[in-house]
This record gives C-alpha cells, sequence and structure tokens, in this order.
C-alpha cells in the first residue's frame, strides 16, 4: 500500500511531492477533520510513481533525514504515540455508530449534550491528563511514561505546523481530542520555554491580542516601594514571543515579574456521560471512572472543559540577577512584585510597548486624551488607591471623562470597604493623590462628609452636568443635546506631579481583570477578581452612574468577607452578605432605594412577615435574607451598617445564631431588634435579651410592625441629593424590658376585690 510523506519531507520535496512514496506503509486513515494518520514507519523505500519522474539527490536527503529524525521520535515515544492518534479516529467511529443510533452527531461540548469519548483513544487521553505534569527528573513508571507522553506530543504538534490555534473565535472542544489534548500541551511547554526558544504565538492574536508590528518598544524606569502589597501595575505591555530586559541597579528584597493578567487556569473537566448523554461534572459528587470500561467501549468519558482560550496564559518568573531577560509567547500586561526592601528600588525595563493606564490623582483628562489613550497594547489600566480595573484597550481609548470615571470606581470601593468594616488604605494618602478630595467616613456612628467643605470632584460635576442638560428642553419640547465640555475640576491639573509614598501606609487595592473564559461562573473573587466580558460594562460611566455595576461590586463583596470577626455570618450568608455591602455602597453612591434591589423578593419576604411564618430564615431563599438585611438599612440607615461593623464586637452575647448581630445593630440604632430577629426565627439566647433590654424594642408597636411588612417606598437618599435623616430617636411610647419590669406591684387587694 502507498503512504504520504511526512510534513518535513513535503517541505523539502517541494514540486516532486506527488512522485515519492514508499511501500510497506500500510493503509492511509484520516481523522475526523481529515488529517492523515501517519505511521512511526522508519523503514520505508522511497520508489517512483509510473510515468513519474525521478526525485532529485536533495529530495532523496531530505527523505532520508526525516527518515532519521522519525527513528529518534519512535525510540522516545514508545506506545504512546500510536495510542493518542486513536484519539480521532474512535471519535469518527463514535459519532458513526452514535448516528447510526438515531442520536445524530456528537456535540461539541458547548451547551447541550457534551461530546462523547470512548475506546483505546480515550484510555490514553485520561492517561495523558495523569501524567501530564509529572516530574521526569524521577525514576520509575511514572516518570517514564511522562517523557513518552511528551515526546509523542511533541511529534504531533510539529506535524501541525507548531502550534493549534485556539481563541475565542476558535475553539477546541472533545469533539476533536487530539486537538484539545495539543493544545494543553502548547500551554503548558510554553511555561518553560528558554528566552532563546521563543516564538510568538498565533492564538495570541486571538487572545489576549496583537500587538502592532511598528509599535514602538520603549525603555522606562517603574520604582518600587517597600510594603506596597499585591501585584504592581507598570504600565508596560510584553510583546509575544519577545524578550524584555529587566535591570535593577540595587536588587534587595524577593522581586517576582509576572507576563499577562488572566490569571486562571482552565484545568480539564473529566468525567462520565449518563445514559442520556449528560455529563456527571458535580465537584462535590465525582462519579468514578472504569477504565476498562472505557477501553471496551462501555462508557463514555468527556472532558467537560473546552477551551475558548490557552489553559494558562500567564508566566512568572523569580529576579535574581541585577539584569535579567523574560519573555512569553502570549505576551501580556507586565506587573511586578517585590517585598523585603526597606527602601525603594528602581527597575527598568526595556523592549515593551506601552499600554493606555490612568491613575487617579496622576494623570488629567487631558493626558489620556492626546496621549495615553493611543497607546499601542491591546489591554488597558485604570487605577485608584482602592481598585484597578484591567480591560480591552478597546473598550476605553474613546472615552473623554476618565477621571470621572475613576473616581466612580475609587468610591464604589471605598464605600464597599467602609460598609463591610473594612479602614480606607487611601486615609493617609489622600491629600498625596486626590488632593482635598471628599472623603466619607464614621463619626460618632454616622456617615459624615470628613471634608464638607471641599469643592466637588470631576465625577459629580459630569453627574450634576448631566442631570442639568436633561432637564434643560428647548421650545419645541425637545431635550436639548450639550455639546459644551464638562466642567473640570477645579484641583485640576493634578494633585501633585511626583508622589511620595515612601513613608506612608500601604495598601493592596482591589484587581479587577476582565477575560474571554474563566475557571468557574460569569465573575468570581480572589485576587484579582475575575471576570467575563464585564470589561465595556465597566468602563461606561453613564450607566454606572445609574446602575451600578452588580457583578464586580458582587465579588468585590465577597473579598470583604463576613464582617470583622464575621458579625455577619448567619447561616447561608454565603452569598448574601456580600450583595448587601453592594446594595449600600449603590445606595450612597447612586442613590438607589434598597426596594430596587431583587424587587421580586420583597413582596415573597414580606408576605410571609406577615404571615409569621415560622423559621423563615431557614427556609429562604437568597434573595429573601437579603431582604432581611435591607429592610433593617433602609429603616436604620446605612450609618446603622456602619456602627456594626465599626463597634467593638468582641465581647458581645454568643451563645445562640444570631446573638452577635442582633447585639451589634442594636447597639448601633439605640433599639432593641429582638423582636425582628424573632420574626425571621433567628435564634437568640438569654443573654441577648439581656444585653438590649435598655432599648426600645423595634418593632414596638401597631405602626412599626406595619412599617416592616408592608414598609414605604424609600426617599431617594443619596450623597449627591440629600443627607440621610438623622435615625429615628426612641419613641416614649415604647417601653423597655427593663421599663416593663420595673413596674410598680400591685399590692393585695388594691383591685377592690
Amino acid at each position: 500500500m502507498r503512504g504520504l510523506l511526512t510534513m518535513a519531507a513535503c517541505a523539502a520535496a517541494g514540486a516532486a511531492l506527488a512522485q515519492l512514496t514508499f511501500r510497506d506503509g500500510g493503509p492511509v486513515e484520516t481523522d475526523s477533520q481529515g488529517h492523515v494518520i501517519e505511521r512511526l514507519d522508519y523503514d520505508r523505500k522511497i520508489s517512483v510513481q509510473e510515468g513519474g519522474r525521478v526525485p532529485t539527490a536533495a529530495e532523496y536527503r531530505a527523505e532520508l533525514k526525516e527518515r532519521e529524525r522519525m527513528k529518534e521520535v519512535a525510540r522516545k515515544v514508545g506506545p504512546w504515540f500510536d495510542a493518542i492518534q486513536r484519539l480521532e479516529i474512535d471519535q469518527k467511529a463514535a459519532e458513526e455508530k452514535h448516528a447510526a443510533d438515531g442520536g445524530g452527531l456528537a456535540g461539541d461540548g458547548v451547551g447541550g449534550k457534551a461530546a462523547g469519548q470512548t475506546g483505546q483513544g480515550m484510555v490514553a487521553y485520561i492517561e495523558a491528563m495523569r501524567v501530564f505534569n509529572s516530574s521526569t527528573a524521577e525514576g520509575g513508571s511514572v516518570a517514564k511514561d511522562a517523557r513518552q507522553l511528551k515526546a509523542a506530543l511533541e511529534e504531533l504538534l510539529y506535524r501541525r505546523g507548531g502550534e493549534v490555534l485556539c481563541g475565542p473565535s476558535h475553539g477546541v472542544s472533545i469533539k476533536w481530542p487530539l486537538e484539545l489534548l495539543l493544545v494543553r500541551y502548547q500551554s503548558w511547554k510554553a511555561q518553560s520555554l528558554p528566552m532563546d526558544e521563543l516564538y510568538p504565538a498565533k492564538s495570541a492574536d486571538l487572545w489576549p491580542g496583537k500587538v502592532p508590528e511598528d509599535a514602538e518598544r520603549v525603555r522606562k524606569k517603574v520604582r518600587l516601594y517597600p510594603g506596597e502589597g499585591g501585584w504592581v501595575s507598570t504600565g508596560l505591555y510584553v510583546p509575544p514571543g519577545e524578550v524584555i530586559t529587566l535591570d535593577c541597579g540595587s536588587l534587595t528584597g524577593t522581586l517576582t515579574a509576572q507576563i499577562g493578567c488572566h490569571s486562571d487556569k482552565l484545568d480539564p473537566k473529566i468525567c462520565p456521560l449518563d445514559e442520556e448523554g449528560n455529563p456527571l461534572d458535580d465537584p462535590y459528587d465525582p462519579q468514578p471512572i472504569n477504565l476498562m470500561k472505557v477501553k471496551m467501549g462501555w462508557q463514555q468519558i468527556t472532558d467537560n472543559r473546552p477551551l475558548w482560550r490557552w489553559p494558562d496564559m500567564v508566566r512568572t518568573f523569580r529576579i535574581e540577577k541585577k539584569r535579567e531577560e523574560i519573555g512569553h509567547v502570549l505576551g501580556g500586561v507586565l506587573w511586578l512584585k517585590w517585598s523585603g526592601g526597606k527602601r525603594p528600588m528602581d527597575v527598568e525595563v526595556s523592549g515593551c510597548v506601552q499600554m493606555p493606564w490612568f491613575r487617579l490623582g496622576i494623570d488629567t483628562d487631558e493626558d489620556w486624551v492626546e496621549t495615553l489613550s493611543k497607546y499601542p497594547a491591546p489591554w488597558a489600566e485604570i487605577q485608584t488607591k482602592t481598585v484597578i480595573l484591567t480591560v480591552e484597550s478597546k473598550h476605553v481609548r474613546d472615552i473623554k471623562e476618565m477621571t470621572a470615571l475613576a473616581q466612580w470606581w475609587g468610591k464604589a470601593a471605598a464605600l464597599m470597604l467602609r460598609v463591610s468594616g473594612h479602614g480606607l488604605p487611601t486615609d493617609g494618602e489622600a491629600d498625596n493623590y486626590r488632593g482635598a478630595r471628599r472623603e466619607w467616613g464614621v463619626l460618632d456612628k454616622k456617615l459624615v462628609q470628613m471634608n464638607p467643605s471641599a469643592p466637588p470632584d470631576t465625577e459629580e460635576l459630569v453627574r450634576a452636568a448631566r442631570a442639568e442638560r436633561a432637564a434643560e428642553t428647548n421650545r419645541y419640547g425637545v431635550a436639548e443635546i450639550a455639546q459644551e465640555e464638562v466642567p473640570q475640576d477645579p484641583r485640576a491639573p493634578r494633585a501633585i506631579k511626583t508622589p511620595t509614598r515612601e513613608n506612608e501606609p500601604k495598601a493592596t487595592p482591589i484587581r479587577i481583570v476582565d477575560d474571554t473564559q474563566i475557571s468557574i461562573g460569569a465573575g468570581h473573587s480572589g485576587y484579582p477578581i475575575m471576570c467575563m466580558g464585564w470589561g465595556a460594562g465597566m468602563v461606561n460611566l453613564e450607566s454606572l452612574q445609574k446602575n451600578g455595576s452588580w457583578g464586580a461590586l458582587h465579588e468585590i463583596g465577597h473579598n470583604m468577607g463576613q464582617g470583622p470577626g464575621g458579625i455577619f455570618a448567619l447561616p447561608g450568608n454565603t452569598e448574601v452578605v456580600n450583595n448587601f455591602y453592594s446594595t449600600c455602597t449603590m445606595n450612597l453612591l447612586n442613590g438607589t432605594p434598597f426596594r430596587a434591589f431583587r424587587s421580586w423578593a420583597w413582596p415573597t419576604a414580606l408576605d410571609k412577615l406577615a404571615k409569621g411564618t415560622p423559621d423563615l430564615w431557614t427556609n429562604a431563599d437568597v434573595a429573601e435574607r437579603l431582604v432581611f438585611y435591607m429592610i433593617l438599612a433602609e429603616q436604620f440607615g446605612v450609618e446603622g451598617v456602619m456602627g456594626v461593623v465599626n463597634g467593638k464586637n468582641d465581647k458581645l452575647p454568643a451563645d445562640a445564631t444570631g446573638d452577635r448581630l442582633c447585639c451589634a445593630w442594636s447597639r448601633a440604632v439605640r433599639r432593641d431588634l429582638t423582636p425582628y430577629f424573632e420574626m425571621w426565627g433567628i435564634g437568640l439566647s438569654k443573654a441577648a435579651y439581656t444585653f438590649t433590654q435598655d432599648w426600645p424594642p423595634w418593632p414596638g408597636n401597631d405602626a412599626e410592625r406595619a412599617a416592616v411588612t408592608t414598609p414605604p417606598p424609600s426617599e431617594e437618599t443619596s450623597r449627591y441629593a440629600k443627607d440621610y435623616a438623622e435615625m429615628a430617636e426612641n419613641p416614649e411610647d415604647i417601653k423597655t424590658r427593663r421599663q416593663l419590669r420595673q413596674r410598680p406591684l400591685l399590692k393585695k387587694g388594691a383591685s377592690g376585690k
């Protein structure tokens, strides 16, 4: 039988390809994508087809060289090469059988039914995942398998041209298992490539993005300060496959460089399929896989993780020399992390391109529009002292009011920190970075402006200008479209040109990174917070000022925890208290009434409260539990929340589930909240009732009980509208439990009987 030459021999043979063949190579097979399945036949003989010309000496030499290369490959790969190639042959047969059974073609692993695999090829796939990252430095069968597997994958990747394309517009799934396996291999391999073997990955053009070939490579000095936590932004982007240089005049402490911001690793999710073809993918109850059944074709297996980008996008380097060369085939944003130093350290970076990078209080709108927004990198960063956004540059290049956008996010993160009981890290840095900005804080357990005499910032001016334009109408009753420029911050162009941060307290700002595929959900908390496709919404200032950014604030709330000492830690609170922080933040910042959040849950929750439903908290869903918190915030204001998280809560009663929270909130608002907690069926102890006995109960009369079960629409209470009213005074007609116990006793016979 006749076969075809390998890719390398084909490239060398040129026009004489059709006439170079070999004998005894076995039948030619193709996979489901039409790729020729080639054997490791290095003893083949060259012949000439009838009527063809005689190959040249150069063509013979190329074939002999390829034959020697294949001998070396065959020595290294062992049984893995043929086993892995069975993957797509088996897939083709499985699809044909599936169609013959009336089930149609297998799925692609994205939504609906997943593609099922079975047979020896899938056994090889599972085993490949088992030994994929095994150490080859140690002896044993696992190390031997790992070496043979990597050699086989290297050969198969070589026959695909050195790279399998993978990106948002070119997904790879288990429907093409060999392609999926090779994408995972090339991603793993890129993590350890020497600098002299770097290459620009074609997939980088799809994600994270293409760097223009004519973009200027720059040299920039980055100053690192002692105590700065987390990754430090540099405003630099590493082009794919290019080597950059880091020069440290005096290297002290521990310095780490990271190329790439998409830090989620997309590990495989191998699981069996049920009889209907649905993946049994439950992380809390993983289903066993019987390799013998898979080998015999009796059990269908899937990898329920299709890839829309490389599974590992980030490469990290420990900088141990004063001059270090680093790079990554995918390129990416350059971040630095430094610890252990006592004085500022300068790092000079050469070979990067500049990225759009806006720093609140340092850069101005004019800087942004005229210069910063035009930098060529495909990713951009918006940085405040409390939060840093990393989004695609295409979302921010046309923004004109960048200062106002950054201020909105800085305020949102600062308020989130405050309502969750964390100190605002910028208090000691406000003068240096933002001039005399109006900061909000807690004074005497009330939310107040720390500097109310300061002029409004740019974000407030933008909001006011938009409100004024919306109110203007022309003589035809049609709203005017204002063309004038938005008033600028009176302290512009910048607070201080050269900030001095050496002696100021440091904190790690919250990081939010947009991605095309993350490890779980549409977004998740952590450092950085990862989200999927939220970038455009997070930089739309008009939408933020109206609707906020629920998803991003939700994940920031997860990072805030359950309050100081777990003060909010009621059962089933995981997806509740973080949303409560978000509602308080958007209520303060945007003036959004609490009843506007999860509006569908209010009627149900209030109806259950009115009926006295037992164990309401235990049986409530997440949205109804959020209503529990929002009722308190609506009745007593966010000042009450501030009082809860800023009080000394370490010595509160804690005998029952709700003791600490009930006592802390009661103390903050000077009302006995035990009746309200009882309405929700949250357990309290005798100690809690004793602690709150000197304050009037709430709800304490019919009017207050009606306000709980049918609260009136909240007035807009925003820092941009009117301030919160004083907390409700204790009504004189409601007696405390202590007062009730101290009533004069009736004397015997006083009733006249």
